[in-house]
């Protein structure tokens, strides 16, 4: 059992507390949903369940919390990871060896179990995350979401009473996100762990919890059932698509039961009042004809191992292009070619004209801007305004022009009040908008963006589109690598889907996003299914499916 009373805490070097006056009570076996607004306190109630605030994470402290009846101002890291295990935002911050095997290993290793024990625990967790083909891999040679596979599996070795996930899915593609979550589903209706996870996308796990906690500004603004909560205005915009879908066709009208958790439950409310309706067809009808960045023949290896192999592609004038698939497809490795990171094997990258292979990173950087899929690969500087201003000081740019820029982006991105704080201290989402702002404040004509949503509430997610949107239609283009369908659907002009370093699919998002198996939004597979009522089977937003029902 976790119990905290009246706790508030606050970081050493702020004044706002990170959480005020929090009062909870999680009981042995639940499954809980943290979500809510970035920089909410999601993540600092989590490092408190495992006694990194105070011990790690200094502070003000007052009120009481205990987890399984230990006092966490009291009881060491040490002890209380014997009861709780924790997966972080980014992965790559708590893996410390060199390869998968030594990485589950070295907890069980510092808390000095047998080795006749560790190695069989090392084997079931390799075969419980489904990563028992990366044992012997190096942490650099790992995609993203292998990382995250390989921290879940390190923690799970310990047989943690309580395991908490800060954004678990936030890096995996669809099918590895849902093997993800119902490993934990199976953890906790099989073994009785007490799981805690705080993520953003709820549509992925919202159907699975017993229990939804909303937080904002350091405080719970709700805390029931997940249908009592999505009832509520707690979330604001935040909630999945096919539960604002209802509740929307509720204000127009429809008589309708039950607020649905999930696609299935949508569809069977709305075939108790759905009438045959004229079919509608979409189409995508705008053209993009000038290309501004072409890849001819792309071949490139990590020594023997080939990641990307004969891509072809082109990027238009004004165009906005998702690129898609699963975890260790080649996406990361293809974008890097886009800007110079990465220089090919084979082939050839043009931008503007300019062969990449003959220019370094900084010419390009004129051309191309790039945000990395970890923030903090962005953040050196000492405050959020000089980590934004740096760029414009690197490319000459006048005092004025220069503070006039950071203060349009620190505004748009809603980091002004952060202008003085060290931007490490930020929390993840707060990292990311940092990372955005200090590439886009320099205005390229490209954009490339790696999982740029991670972290991200809804609310901030709609400006991040917005303002990509807009960014399109002045005619600049935006390359985006996202497991976030989504957001593709509501956004992107056009995706290219990876597989094993190729490209196998490049179409208009209609193409490629409407029937999918895995790469379909919400909306999607609910028009999917009720395709025989007239629904279009190619609709893909929200706006969409009300057209044709009212």
């Amino acid at each position: 059992m976790i119990k905290l009373r009246d706790f508030t805490f606050t970081y050493n070097g702020t004044v706002q507390p990170a959480l005020q006056n929090v009062s909870l009570t999680i009981e042995d076996g639940e499954f809980i949903l943290i979500t809510g607004s970035s920089g909410g306190g999601k993540s600092t109630l989590c490092r408190c369940f495992n006694g990194l605030v105070p011990h790690f994470y200094g502070g003000i402290i007052s009120g009481r919390a205990e987890v399984q009846g230990m006092d966490i101002l009291r009881t060491p890291p040490k002890e209380l990871a014997t009861k709780v295990g924790m997966v972080f935002q980014d992965p790559e911050n708590q893996l410390v060896t060199s390869n998968v095997e030594r990485e589950i290993a070295f907890g069980l290793e510092n808390l000095g179990f047998p080795i006749s024990l560790i190695a069989r625990r090392i084997e079931e967790a390799l075969d419980t995350a489904g990563i028992a083909n990366l044992r012997v891999r190096k942490h650099h040679e790992l995609s993203g979401g292998e990382k995250q596979k390989v921290a879940i599996a390190s923690v799970l070795a310990l047989h943690p009473e309580v395991l908490v996930l800060d954004e678990p899915t936030s890096e995996l593609d669809p099918q590895s996100a849902e093997e993800v979550l119902r490993l934990l589903e199976r953890l906790n209706d099989e073994l009785g762990i007490t799981i805690i996870v705080v993520e953003h996308r709820l549509d992925r796990v919202v159907h699975l919890v017993d229990r939804v906690l909303v937080m904002n500004e350091g405080s719970i603004q709700a805390n029931g059932q997940p249908r009592e909560v999505m009832n509520t205005d707690a979330l604001g915009p935040g909630k999945p698509p096919v539960i604002r879908l209802m509740q929307r066709l509720r204000v127009k009208g429809l008589k309708l039961g039950k607020l649905p958790l999930t696609v299935k439950e949508a569809r069977l409310e709305l075939q108790k009042v759905l009438r045959n309706i004229s079919r509608s067809e979409f189409t995508d009808d705008r053209l993009y004809t000038k290309p501004v960045l072409k890849v001819d023949k792309l071949w490139f290896s990590y020594g023997d191992r080939a990641v990307l192999r004969n891509i072809k592609m082109t990027i238009n004038k004004g165009e906005f292009t998702a690129i898609m698939g699963r975890n260790a497809s080649g996406k990361t490795t293809l974008v890097k070619h886009l800007n110079g990171l990465l220089k090919p094997g084979k082939g050839r990258v043009i931008i503007g004209g300019i062969d990449t292979s003959q220019h370094s990173v900084a010419e390009l950087s004129r051309q191309v801007g790039y945000v990395f899929q970890n923030p903090n690969d962005h953040l050196f500087a000492d405050t959020v305004e000089e980590e934004v201003a740096f760029s414009l000081r690197n490319q000459g740019s006048e005092e004025a022009q220069i503070n006039k820029s950071v203060e349009r982006i620190l505004n748009q991105f809603r980091l002004a009040r952060y202008r003085q704080s060290y931007p490490r201290n930020l929390s993840g989402g707060e990292k990311q908008r940092l990372a955005l702002a200090s590439v886009l404040v320099t205005r390229p004509k490209i954009i490339i963006l790696d999982e740029p949503t991670r972290g991200m509430d809804y609310a901030l997610k709609l400006e991040l589109i917005g303002f990509l949107t807009d960014y399109c239609k002045r005619g600049n283009s935006v390359v985006m690598v996202t497991h976030d369908v989504e957001t593709v659907a509501e956004c992107a002009d056009r995706v290219i889907l990876l597989s094993e370093g190729r490209v196998v699919v490049d179409g208009n998002k209609r193409e490629v996003l409407s029937k999918a198996l895995l790469f379909s939004p919400q909306i999607n597979r609910l028009a999917q299914a009720l395709s025989r009522f007239g629904i279009s089977d190619t609709t893909l937003t929200i706006d969409e499916m009300i057209g044709q029902i009212v």
